[in-house]
C-alpha cells in the first residue's frame, strides 16, 4: 500500500477545495473533511468458498461490527481514528476461538491508525501488549479449538496458531483490513483515465508481502455530486505466490520434524510447487461519499486457482464493508 499511496499522492494536481469535490474539469478528488468526535459504524461481511467440478462449497463465513471515531485532526499531521470491534463472529472454529481468547486476555478489541491530512492511510499504531505470545497460551488456544473440532491434528494447529499470533503477522492482517478502505483518499483523477500501479500487499503468514500488478478507474457512469465509485483490478506475481507458500508450509514442517531430521532431510517445498499453476487476482469497487470523504460501501472479490499434478482447486474469497446508517442500526 506505501507505494500505490506514493504513486496516488503524485496525481495531487492544484490547491484542494473548499467543499465539493466534483471538478468542472472532469476530475475527482477525494478527500477527508473530518472532525474530532465523528463517529460511524461498519458492517464488515465475508464468505470463503471453495469450487469443484462445478460445486461451491462455503468453508468460512465472518461478520464483525466495527465503530471508526476520529479521536484527533491536525490541518498538517492528519487524523487518528479509533477502531473498536463492537461484535464478530466466525465459523472457523480456530479464527473464533483467537478472537475470543484474546478478547479474554487483552480486554477489548482496539487499535488506532493514522492517515496524512487528505485521508490517505499512513499507519496502523503498534497495540498495547502485543508481544509474541507464550507457547502456553498458543496451547491453551489449541486445546480450546480441538474441544470444538477434535478431528484436527494437534501438532500442525499448534504450529498455526503460532504462526498467526506472531506480533508482525497480526499487524499485517489489521493493515491489510484498513488500508485498502482509503487507498484513494489525497488522489485527483481523471474521469476518462486508467491507473497502472504496482501494490505490495502484507500477507497475514509470517509478516510476508505480496506484490501485486494492477490498474484502477473511477467508474464515470456511477459517479456524481454525491459520491465517487472507483475500481480497481489488481493480479500477483506466480512465482513470489510460491515462495510465500513453500516458506510459510516449510517452517511448519521444520518445527515439526524438529531434531529427528537433518535440514538436508527435509523436503523442499519449493520444488513440489515448481511446475504449479498459481493465480490470485482482486476486483474491488469502492463507493467513497464526496462531502465528507468517507467510504460509504467497499466490495472485494479474490479468486485464487491452483493446479498442480492434475488436480485444481479453485477458491473463491467475498468481503464487504458497508456504513450503517441510522435505519439499518435500528
Amino acid at each position: 500500500m506505501k507505494k500505490a499511496a506514493l504513486l496516488l499522492i503524485g496525481l495531487l494536481a492544484g490547491i484542494l477545495p473548499s467543499f465539493a469535490q466534483m471538478m468542472p474539469d472532469s476530475t475527482v478528488q477525494v478527500v477527508a473533511y473530518w472532525n474530532v468526535g465523528d463517529k460511524y459504524q461498519y458492517l464488515v461481511e465475508s464468505v470463503k468458498s471453495n469450487i469443484a467440478e462445478g460445486d461451491t462449497t462455503v468453508v468460512e463465513q465472518s461478520a464483525q461490527l466495527l465503530e471508526f471515531e476520529v479521536v484527533s485532526a491536525d490541518e498538517e499531521k492528519g487524523f487518528r481514528i479509533k477502531v473498536t470491534t463492537l461484535d464478530s463472529q466466525n465459523s472457523d472454529p480456530t479464527k473464533a476461538t483467537i478472537s475470543e481468547k484474546m478478547r479474554e486476555r487483552f480486554g477489548a478489541d482496539v487499535y488506532y491508525f493514522e492517515t496524512g491530512p487528505y485521508g490517505e492511510f499512513l499507519r496502523v499504531l503498534p497495540m498495547e501488549g502485543l508481544e509474541k505470545q507464550s507457547d502456553a497460551f498458543c496451547e491453551e488456544i489449541t486445546d480450546a479449538v480441538l474441544g470444538k473440532n477434535p478431528g484436527l491434528d494437534r501438532n500442525v494447529l499448534l504450529q498455526t496458531i503460532r504462526q498467526m499470533l506472531n506480533p508482525e503477522t497480526l499487524m499485517a492482517t489489521v493493515e491489510g483490513d484498513i488500508s485498502p478502505l482509503f487507498m484513494y483518499h489525497g488522489a485527483r483523477l481523471g474521469l476518462k483515465d486508467e491507473y497502472a500501479f504496482e501494490d505490495v500487499v502484507p500477507v497475514p503468514i509470517a509478516g510476508g508481502s505480496l506484490k501485486m500488478n494492477g490498474r484502477f478507474w473511477v467508474n464515470e457512469s456511477l459517479t456524481d455530486e454525491y459520491s465517487a465509485v472507483l475500481q480497481m483490478y489488481k493480479e500477483a506475481d506466480q512465482e513470489q505466490v510460491k515462495q510465500l507458500i513453500s516458506s510459510f508450509l516449510g517452517g511448519i514442517v521444520k518445527s515439526l520434524a524438529g531434531d529427528q531430521l537433518k535440514a538436508d532431510e527435509i523436503p523442499s517445498l519449493e520444488e513440489v510447487y515448481k511446475d504449479a499453476k498459481i493465480e490470485i487476482e482482486d476486483f474491488i469497487s469502492e463507493e467513497i461519499h464526496l462531502d465528507t470523504g468517507w467510504p460509504i460501501e467497499w466490495f472485494f472479490t479474490r479468486r485464487t486457482l491452483i493446479e498442480m499434478e492434475g488436480k485444481s482447486m479453485n477458491q473463491l474469497i467475498k468481503r464487504s464493508v458497508s456504513m450503517l446508517f441510522e435505519d439499518d442500526e435500528e
